[in-house]
């Protein structure tokens, strides 16, 4: 089991820094799929690539800490709760078809970190 969380590990890390790296290149691209017009905003650019920064450093943070640590698995499922939680509280002025593929995706990293701080 502990081969599983290693790997899941890994994988949940790269992950977390392609999708940074991406929202941070191109934030409009992202900010437009998942908001829609709005997403054309300078500003929501700009938040966008902050998000893209964050999981950059969520990433790399745990692909480098040692064995047994789970200060950036934690760090990761409070920033993807705070995701979630963002993305419920703007249903209505955004549509729910925007909302749902990055919401879902938020709650899968939420998943993914759960089932790394659990016990092996």
């Amino acid at each position: 089991m502990k081969t599983d969380r290693q790997r899941a590990r890994r994988v949940i890390g790269w992950t977390r820094i392609g999708l940074g790296a991406a929202l941070f290149a191109v934030p409009r691209v992202a900010a437009r799929s998942w908001l829609g017009p709005d997403g054309d905003n300078a500003g929501v650019g700009l938040l966008f690539r902050s998000i893209g920064a964050r999981d950059l450093a969520l990433g790399a943070g745990l692909l480098a800490a040692p064995d047994g640590d789970k200060s950036w698995s934690r760090a990761g499922v409070v920033a993807d709760i705070g995701d979630v939680a963002g993305s419920l509280v703007a249903l209505g002025p955004v549509p729910t078809r925007r909302l749902l593929p990055g919401t879902l995706l938020a709650v899968a990293f939420v998943a993914a970190g759960i089932w790394l701080e659990s016990e092996d």
